[in-house]
């Protein structure tokens, strides 16, 4: 089967090469051309624990002139999902699905704008990546299951290729499940993502010192409570609880960590506020459900974006 993932940073060159190990026949998609060009000639050097090994695997930094793909996986940023999909045409034929792995809320929304939905597929990945320079990548696995898998109309075609997908990943060494209310998994990650990425951002702190002190414990259970009620109005339970224990452990365990949107944040580039926090300001607006704490959140990391360069 002919993947190609698009938006090989860190984490799709880990997608990717997994893929390839599996088996199956990967083209890595980004515009990174020096990332690219060093996988092409030498292979992908890919660090997992103490195994490092070299996995080759074709490259593209122009996607208008790759051909049609089996499975195109999406991993750019979530506001850069339209763009890179319509510069892209000749990755999709009829027969074409594409899969979301990316964060947040919000990025099935956008595909059923541009895909039918038996086409469609999505899921969350549980692992750490880091790109460690030009062809170079490690990552740490954090969960029994590294990935789950699953599509948006729930039998047929789409169902199979999600199962086919995540046997693909299995076969490359990763702990990947079909699970057909992927729903919910991708749910709970974004709320725990909600609850710490974006108070550290505005805070400029780590989860140990944001999530360690009693306020910080207060705001992220606004947060999740928050979650919990819109989520709730659609169908998905989520734990509260169970997220603050997660929450717990994990800003314990990574205490030297800065969550992704906090680096953003400290890099001054734009954030993916408007698929955690502000996909459920969103969705509380739709269903009636006040969201005041994430609304805050939101508008404070609007706010820091939009002024970066005047910041103290």
């Amino acid at each position: 089967m002919k993947y190609a993932v698009v938006g090989a940073g860190a984490m799709g060159s880990i997608i990717g090469a997994t893929l390839s190990k599996g088996g199956q026949e990967v083209l890595l998609v980004d515009p990174y051309r020096e990332h690219m060009d060093r996988i092409a000639a030498r292979g992908l050097r890919l660090t997992f624990g103490p195994v490092t090994e070299t996995v080759r695997m074709q490259t593209c930094t122009n996607p208008a002139e790759a051909g049609k793909a089996d499975i195109v996986v999406l991993l750019v940023k979530s506001f850069m999902s339209r763009t890179a999909i319509e510069g892209a045409p000749g990755l999709f034929g009829n027969r074409t699905f594409v899969c979301t792995l990316q964060n947040g809320l919000g990025n099935v929304e956008i595909l059923e704008g541009l895909f039918p939905r038996d086409r469609i597929l999505q899921g969350v990945i549980h692992l750490a990546g880091r790109l460690e320079g030009p062809g170079e990548v490690s990552g740490d696995k954090y969960r029994e299951t590294d990935i789950y898998i699953g599509s948006l109309v729930k039998e047929g075609a789409a169902a199979v290729a999600a199962e086919t997908m995540a046997r693909h990943l299995s076969d490359g060494g990763l702990a990947a499940e079909y699970k057909p209310d992927v729903e919910k998994e991708i749910w709970r990650k974004a709320m725990i993502n909600a609850c710490l990425n974006a108070p550290c951002g505005v805070l400029r702190l780590r989860g140990s010192e944001y999530f360690g002190h009693p306020e910080g414990k207060r705001i992220a259970a606004d947060i999740a409570a928050e979650f919990a009620a819109v989520a709730a109005a659609k169908g998905i339970s989520l734990d509260v609880d169970e997220a603050m224990r997660y929450m717990e452990m994990g800003t314990r365990t990574r205490s030297e960590h800065y969550p992704s949107m906090a680096q953003d944040m400290m890099h001054k580039r734009r954030t993916e506020i408007d698929f955690l926090n502000g996909a459920i300001v969103k969705y509380g607006l739709e269903l009636g459900i006040p969201t005041p704490v994430n609304d805050t959140i939101t508008r404070f990391v609007k706010i820091i974006e939009e002024n970066y360069g005047v910041q103290f």
